[in-house]
């Protein structure tokens, strides 16, 4: 042990120790925080294709959609539309998880079609989550890898799937205009903690497009119909065009 028998020394000490300190941080402690992960590793960069993903709709029924009151009522209604589209546009593995009861009642319309259109129901359960071994099964036997869910509630069923998904190692992204509650602390609170799992959280349009990549390819046209019925309506307020023809958002030529 160094013994320092003055006020001197030890300010001298304490002066390099301070120096030593600044210079971790700004030197060899700044670069091992830059550490660039291996490319593929982080999904909110690596993304999502109609060939590598899967999609999951949860609980959309009507005994609980009117319960949803984070996202008002039309828009959110609105979203979800758009959200069911996906399915049909990009022939993507699909799941949809609820029943229909006296207490849950029906399917909302635009999931009753994707029923009626052959997408692969889980249904019934006893716990929030939808991870269920056959779930889990099915899942896997699609081979992918991405996970595109939203659904009824963000802090509850929804929330506790897209858990088990990231606790299964799937790269979960949870559409969140289409996943409301009734308390806007608590979607906060489910948003933040998805976060913190790994998950990516999007926007339906933000999916729809990166889906579809790009507007002149095979999905350009069925991406702009989208885009066309629900994009404008999924605005509060009055909706102003200043496209020059006033027309809004065209197709492709």
């Amino acid at each position: 042990m160094i013994s320092f028998k003055g006020t001197r020394e030890r300010r001298a000490l304490q002066a390099a120790t301070a120096a030593l300190a600044i210079a971790l941080c700004s030197g060899a402690g700044l670069k091992a925080q830059n550490v660039s992960r291996p490319p593929g590793t982080n999904p909110a960069l690596s993304g999502f294709s109609p060939a590598n993903s899967a999609l999951v709709y949860v609980d959309y029924v009507t005994g609980l959609d009117n319960l949803m009151t984070t996202i008002p009522g039309k828009q959110y209604r609105n979203n979800i539309a758009a959200f069911a589209k996906f399915s049909t546009l990009f022939k993507m593995p699909t799941a949809i998880v609820g029943e229909e009861n006296d207490y849950y009642g029906t399917f909302l319309p635009e999931i009753k079609k994707l029923v009626s259109d052959g997408a692969k129901t889980f249904a019934p359960r006893s716990s929030p989550t939808s991870y269920t071994p056959d779930f889990a099964a099915w899942l896997k036997s699609t081979g992918r890898q991405n996970v595109i869910i939203g659904g009824i509630s963000i802090d509850n069923c929804t929330l506790h799937t897209s858990l088990d998904l990231l606790r299964n190692g799937y790269n979960v992204f949870v559409v969140v205009d289409v996943s409301s509650t009734n308390s806007k602390l608590a979607e906060d609170a489910a948003i933040q903690r998805l976060i913190q799992a790994g998950a990516v959280p999007v926007s339906w349009l933000n999916a729809l497009t990166e889906l579809g990549t790009d507007f002149a390819g095979p999905h350009g046209k069925g991406m702009m119909e989208i885009i066309q019925a629900h994009w404008p309506a999924s605005t509060v307020g009055e909706v102003n065009d200043t496209t020059p023809d006033g027309r809004g958002m065209q197709l492709p030529r």
